[in-house]
């Protein structure tokens, strides 16, 4: 039923789009980007939201010629913070000449996690709560058409009131040769502030106070999509986590941008 909703919606969009010729209002120096996207399952630091099912996602940035940009993004959800989670970004990036061979993109802002219909109420605790994060993307830093990020993120109280979080991670994708596919990898450690919290926030039942997310895949084109098949999880163990919903597995997306 999502799937033929969606369809029914752009049909829309479209004849609309086309009716429309002139904007009405245009923001001097503001472009507009936007994504929408089907998901097998939608991971969030290598830990299912949607309980093992599949997600529709879309998203939409305001970018100003200065740098600065707000951001909306959006996903379903089925877990215990509810049946949708949309954040609210507000960043800022500008390219730096970090040697006269390799550039890289400063990227820092705020965002604002929200799980509507869910609050401390019905949830125990507040499940809405802020990040802070930053990161630095150097492309072609070992050959050509490449590109390596590292970030981070730190919330000063993270999801469910669950105190201070941080998380830093490393990215690396290339091209395949002269292949139409792509390699894509990610790592990232997520910090808590101790093993109360980690339980809390994640609903695990373990003795760690931290654990590791990875992704490792592939990316190709599609008729006009981006597609992404990924293996992605956590080092969590099944036992600490129920439902599997830490453990590794496959996942296949189809992303569209504008």
């Amino acid at each position: 039923m999502k799937t033929i909703a969606i369809a029914v919606a752009i049909s829309s969009l479209s004849l609309t789009s086309t009716v429309m010729a002139a904007d009405l209002y245009t923001m001097p120096d503001v472009s507009v980007s936007g994504l929408a996207s089907l998901t097998t399952d939608y991971l969030f630091r290598g830990v299912s939201q949607t309980s093992n099912n599949a997600a529709v996602q879309a998203g939409m940035t305001f970018t100003h010629s200065s740098g600065a940009y707000l951001s909306t993004w959006g996903s379903s959800i089925a877990s215990g913070a509810g049946g949708l989670e949309l954040d609210l970004l507000l960043g800022y990036g500008t390219k730096l000449a970090v040697t006269p061979r390799l550039n890289a993109t400063l990227d820092v802002g705020v965002m604002r996690y929200n799980y509507p219909g869910l609050n401390a109420g019905n949830a125990g605790s507040q499940p809405d709560y802020n990040e802070l994060y930053g990161s630095l993307k150097f492309d072609e830093a070992v050959m050509k058409g490449d590109a390596a990020k590292v970030g981070f993120a730190y919330s000063p109280d993270y999801f469910l009131e669950s105190n201070a979080f941080w998380n830093v991670y490393g990215e690396y994708s290339m091209p395949i040769g002269s292949t139409p596919f792509g390699f894509v990898s990610h790592v990232g450690y997520n910090q808590f502030d101790d093993v109360a919290s980690m339980n809390k926030s994640l609903g695990t039942v373990g003795t760690d106070d931290s654990y590791v997310d990875y992704k490792v895949g592939a990316t190709f084109g599609l008729q006009g999509l981006g597609g992404d098949l990924s293996y992605i999880g956590s080092n969590i163990s099944d036992s600490d986590c129920a439902g599997n919903l830490c453990s590794g597995r496959v996942v296949f997306s189809l992303t569209k941008t504008f």
